[in-house]
């Protein structure tokens, strides 16, 4: 991401939000992330976290696609469906949710920070 660029969404989040704090506290987008992405010395996945402001910049959702995120659902479904009377058999319900999450989240691409 160039210098224009990153003025230009610096620009638009002072457009919505008096500061960049304002727009961290609205979004929950921690300041590191955001202030690090402004100076140009982001070391983590630039698209992604400049997809995440510009997301909440325009009020839409952002998706978790984290394979943790993936494996909570996965997990909170299914225990909700499942009328197993053996606790035993969680196990292996969780290391086919944990599959399930991994193969997920590898059709989204690599989540980097």
């Amino acid at each position: 991401m160039g210098p224009d660029e990153r003025e230009a969404l610096r620009a638009a989040i002072l457009a919505r939000h008096r500061t960049l704090y304002a727009f961290c506290k609205a979004t929950g987008i921690t300041k590191s992330v955001v202030l690090q992405l402004l100076a140009g010395r982001y070391p983590g996945n630039v698209e992604r976290q400049t997809a995440r402001i510009r997301a909440a910049l325009a009020d839409a959702p952002v998706l978790d696609v984290t394979p943790g995120a993936v494996f909570a659902v996965l997990e909170r479904i299914g225990c909700a469906r499942c009328r197993a009377t053996d606790k035993r058999r969680c196990r292996s319900c969780r290391t086919l949710w944990e599959k399930q999450a991994e193969a997920l989240t590898g059709l989204f691409g690599p989540a980097d920070a």
